[in-house]
Formats: structure tokens, sequence, C-alpha cells
């Protein structure tokens, strides 16, 4: 007969609330677990698990806490005195000294910390209410919690712990509509954070509250859930207090994988050397349960006096009870009767009263037997009526429930029918919507296949024009070279000549040939590059190239030059060949009679600018020849040095703009 109900209760379903430190996976996740930073040795001792079955952690924390105190060192303290808290609530252990520190750290030093390190108080107090199966004790402190609003991993998950923890008072007074309510407001919380383990308690808890409202189908998909989020984190305890509570599902349902999974669960417990004195208690009586079945009783009897100290050292109303029903079945079992018979008599009166049918056939079971065993066979029929009337509540309910099943399926195919339609009006509407959007982005690919090819045109052509530039460059400068050459050997090589065969016969002659070799190789040295630049200044090196331009060609050139030095001598270079190009390409080819150089500079920008009144040519079409090396000479200069040429041609004239802007 199932005794599920007794445990339900129990602390292993509200031990999963304390088992989420740990983090995991999860989806849409704002707040991670970060690692833990800023404890002291002893601080970091007192948070592992580990430690705290050692026989000194208590005086290693009471030394440490009062140390801080002293200190005034009020976080420190509250740090260290959370870990304890969690230790106690993550084993159940409950110590009342434990309490009165916590209700002596509210009173006077909570004000001291800022609020969100010291949640574990509200935490800690109410679970402790709620360890004594004082609910509605309990209620304030959490409701306390979930008025916070979180902004990390640690407030996160300690709200969440509110709301799980009032879902948990209200299933455990019977309000199971405001538990599915608060369980599922504190999963939305731990979803927020990559928590798994919380997670998997809260699926774990909405498990439970479906089993009790008979929805065994939903009970079993949210156990399969928490087992799921504990696997990811391979949560060894929470693991097993879920399949602790799968095994209620199994005995309520009737499902003949119950005692195999007893007996699974039981030893992968014991395998695991796990200490944790809670889940070993419950999953000890559903073993003592399993080994009574199969008439095991002098090793059922064994456990049992295995248990008797951790059920003292527990000190828990729903231990107790779980142990003491254990206990009467063995005793049944065994033929010795139960002893202690008043407390489940009052145990069935009150389950009775709560119109707890399953609990009601249980302890019914449990006292028809052992009057039976007794020979009182008035009392055997009276709780053979018990049994009676509960498996008969029992069956019109799974009646009723099937009824609701069937109910809720056509609603569910009726929905469905209507979400069918919905769909197919909102596919339609995306059809259309479909349509125009893939206009639009055929519309918008041909525009971006026209840019994209003219762009690249436009790359090419520059490329082709860059190529043609270097390679004029390079055709230049061995011109260049070739005129160097022969202007030496012409004129600097032929006098030098000369003047060796006359040197001596006639000094006058030799001295006038002297001087023309040096004319000429200044002229050279000149053309290569204007002689004491740097010295004289761009100004003034201008005004020079114009007077040799002016008195070797019919060119008149005039100047209007407003310029203060401002570019460095290497600018001033490029500026100097710009014009010196500028100025070859109008001799050569404009055949103009006058020209202008303008430069004007401002506090941001400098213009430069050369206007002839030539014959003009069309600059396009000049530009993309192969011939053009003076135009892109001057376009490429005007680029090195940070400017933008712009060339205006037409039939009066000609007019070249360089815009510089200034660099400070």
């Amino acid at each position: 007969m199932n005794k599920q109900w007794i445990k339900l209760f129990g602390t292993v379903s509200l031990l999963l609330l304390f088992l989420s430190a740990c983090g995991g996976r999860g989806s849409e996740v704002i707040y991670r677990q970060e690692s833990r930073t800023g404890l002291d040795d002893t601080c970091l001792w007192l948070s592992k698990r580990t430690n705290y079955h050692n026989d000194n952690f208590y005086d290693v924390f009471n030394a440490y806490y009062e140390k801080q105190l002293k200190k005034h060192e009020y976080d420190k303290a509250a740090l260290a005195l959370s870990e304890l808290a969690e230790l106690e609530m993550y084993f159940s252990l409950f110590r009342e000294s434990t309490r009165d520190t916590i209700l002596s750290f509210e009173k006077h030093y909570r004000k001291k910390v800022s609020w969100d390190n010291s949640l574990f108080v509200d935490s800690y107090l109410g679970n402790y209410e709620l360890n004594q199966n004082q609910y509605r004790n309990a209620m304030p402190y959490f409701r306390r919690l979930i008025k916070y609003t979180p902004f990390d991993f640690n407030t996160c998950v300690e709200v969440a712990h509110g709301y799980g923890d009032l879902a948990y008072c209200y299933f455990a007074i019977g309000d199971h509509e405001k538990a599915i309510q608060y369980d599922l407001k504190a999963l939305e919380w731990f979803k927020k954070t990559d928590n798994e383990n919380g997670k998997g308690a809260i699926y774990d808890n909405l498990a439970l509250v479906h089993l009790y409202i008979k929805d065994y189908k939903a009970s079993d998909a949210y156990f399969k859930k928490a087992m799921n989020s504990f696997k990811q984190v391979k949560d060894t305890v929470n693991m097993l207090t879920s399949l602790h509570n799968k095994i209620i599902l199994y005995q309520e349902t009737d499902n003949p994988m119950q005692y195999q999974l007893i007996d699974s669960a039981y030893h992968f417990f014991k395998k695991s050397k796990l200490e944790d004195e809670s889940l070993d208690l419950s999953l000890s009586a559903f073993y003592v349960e399993m080994l009574l079945h199969e008439n095991r009783v002098a090793q059922a009897g064994a456990i049992l006096e295995e248990l008797k100290p951790l059920v003292v050292e527990l000190n828990s109303p729903v231990s107790d009870v779980e142990y003491t029903v254990a206990l009467a079945e063995y005793e049944i079992k065994s033929g010795k009767g139960i002893k202690d018979i008043a407390l489940i008599e009052k145990a069935l009166e009150t389950v009775i009263e709560e119109e707890d049918y399953q609990n009601q056939a249980a302890f019914a079971e449990v006292l028809r037997d052992n009057a039976l065993l007794a020979k009182n066979y008035e009392k055997a029929f009276f709780y053979s009526e018990k049994l009676k009337q509960a498996e008969n509540s029992i069956s019109n309910q799974k009646v009723i429930n099937k009824t609701m099943e069937l109910n809720k399926l056509h609603e569910t195919k009726r929905k469905e029918e209507q979400i069918a339609f919905q769909k197919e009006t909102i596919s339609n509407g995306k059809t259309t919507i479909a349509l125009l959007f893939s206009l639009l982005m055929g519309l918008l690919l041909v525009l971006v296949i026209v840019f994209s090819r003219q762009r690249q045109k436009k790359i090419k052509t520059e490329n082709k024009r860059a190529q043609q530039y270097t390679k004029q460059l390079l055709d230049k400068t061995e011109e260049e070279r070739r005129r160097i050459a022969s202007d030496l050997h012409d004129s600097v090589s032929h006098e030098l000549l000369n003047l060796k065969h006359s040197i001596g016969s006639n000094p006058r002659q030799s001295g006038e040939k002297i001087d023309s070799i040096i004319k000429d190789i200044r002229s050279i040295s000149r053309n290569l590059h204007p002689v004491m630049f740097e010295k004289v200044g761009l100004s003034a090196s201008i005004n020079q190239l114009l007077d040799r331009a002016q008195s070797v060609n019919q060119l008149m050139v005039t100047s209007d030059i407003v310029y203060c030095n401002s570019l460095s001598v290497s600018d001033e270079l490029q500026v100097y060949r710009i014009i010196q190009e500028a100025l070859s390409n109008i001799i050569k080819y404009a055949e103009a009679v006058a020209a202008k150089i303008i430069i004007r500079e401002s506090t941001e920008d400098l213009m430069i600018q050369i206007k002839d009144n030539g014959k003009g040519f069309n600059v396009q079409e000049t530009l993309s020849k192969k011939d053009a090396f003076g135009l892109h000479n001057i376009i490429e200069r005007s680029k090195a040095i940070g400017g933008h040429a712009k060339i205006h041609s037409d039939k009066n004239g000609t007019i070249i703009t360089i815009d510089l802007k200034k660099t400070t």
C-alpha cells in the first residue's frame, strides 16, 4: 500500500531548493556564476561542503565570526555566517545555536551591511520554520526576499529561492494554484541565470504539486526536466532527491517498476558515500518498505536500528513520522505489533479530516494489519472500513481524473483546431508579406549589383591609370637620365675636350670655355633641383621658375602668392614640382599667351591654382590616354601631400586647382 504522502511533506522535496549553488548551462542567460574571489583562507574553508562534517567546523566558524565582529569587519562576518547558513540548509541540519546567531546578527549588524549581503538571514529563518512544518510562520520571511530586485547572479538566485520556498509553503497548506504560480515565477528568475540546479529543483517541486493534484502526465514530464537539469551539472545529490520523489509517483500510479527504482536509488546513494542525513533517511525508509514487501524482515530491522541515531540528529517532525511509519510496518511484519499505535491513530484522524485518501489508505492498512496481528477483529473491521472508504474515494478520484483527462484532451484538440486556423490566416498574411519582401530584396539586390559593378569598373579604371602612371614615371625617369647624359656629353664633355686642347695656347679663350662649362653645369643642376630651395623657400623658388620660363619662352607668367611657410620642406617641393609640371604642359601644348600662378593660404587650408588662356583640351579623354603623364603627375603629387586636384579646360583656357587641408 502507498505511504508516499507521509514523505511528501518531508525535507526531501524541500532539500532541492538549497542545492542550487552550482551553475550549469541554460538559455537566455543574463547572470552567470563567477568564480569566487576575495575570500580569505578561513572563509574559503568554511564554504566547502566537505568540511562541514569535520568535528572542529563550528569551533573554526565561531572563532572566525567573533574575530571579524571585534574588528568591525561586518561584511566578512556576514559572509562567514551566510556560508554556515547555506550548509545547514543544504544538509537540512538546523541548529538552534545557529538560529540564535542569525537573529542576533539581524538585530545588531544587518543594517551595517548592504541588503544583498544579508539575504541569507530571511532565507535561513524561513527554512528553519519550514523544517519545523511551521509553514505560515515561514512565509513572511520568504515574502521579504521576493520584494528585492536582483542585479547579479547571487541576488537573482536568492530571490528565485524565495519564490520557490514560498511556493512550497502554499503547496504544504493545500493552495496548489498559488504553489504552481510561485514555482513558475521562481523558474522565470532561475532561467535568467546559468544555475541548472535551481531550475531542476523547481521542476521537481512542480512535479510534486502535479502529482498531488493527480496530473500524473504533467508530473512525469516535470520529473524528466528536473533530472535533465541535474544531469547537466552532474549533481548526484539532486539526482537522487529527484529519484526519491519519482518513487512516490511510481507508488501512486502502482507502477511495477517502483521496487526496482527503490533498490537502484538506495544502492546508488550508499555507493556514492554522500553525507546527506535527510536523503539517507528517506531512501532507507523506502528500502525498508521494499525489504518488507520481499519478506526480508531481519535485514529491514537491521537498517531501522542503524537509522535511530540519524533520526535523533535530524530532530525533524517529518523525519520522526517517516521513521515511525517504517518502524510500524516492520513491527507488524515481524509479528510484534506496533508499539506506539497512538501516533498512527492520530495521524489517521488528521488525514481523514484533510481528505488525504492516499495516506488514509496507508494508515488504515497499517492499523488493520496490527489489529489482525493482535486478533482484535473489531478494530480490524473498523480499520478495514476506513481502508475501503479510502480506496473507494481513490477509485472515484481516478474516474474523475480520467473524465478530466478526456475533457482536457477535447479542449486541447479544440484549441489545436483554433490554432491551426489562426496559423493558416497568419500564413496567408505571411505569404503576402514574403512576396513583397522578396520583391524588395530583389530590387535591393539589383541595386547592390549595379553599384558593385560600377565600383569595380571605377577601381579597375583607377588601377589601370595607376599602372599607366607608374610605367610613364619609369619611362620619364629613363628619359631624364638620357637627357642629363646627353647634356653632359654634348656640352660639358665637349667643352672639356676643347679646353684640354686649348690650354696654354690661348689663356683668354680657355677662361671663356671654363665659364661656359660652369654655366652648363648650373643649368643641368637647376633642372634637377631648384637652387637654394631650402634656404629661399617656396615663394622665391616659384618666382625664379617663372622668370626662367618667361626668359626662354614667348609666355607672360604672373604670380599672386599669399603663403606663410606652413608646409614642410618636402611638401613645398611637391607644390613646386606641380607648378613646374603645369608650366611645362602650358609651354608644350596650350599655345597660350599668358599664365598665372595663384597661392592662397587660410587658417585651415591652402589653395594652389595654375591658369592659362590657351586652346584647352578634353580632360577625361586626355587622362585616359597613355601619354598623359604630366596630368597624372600633377594628380598623384597632389594626393601625396593630402590634396585634391581638379582640372577644368575649355576653349578659353585651362584651370588647375589643388585644395590642400592643413594639418595641425
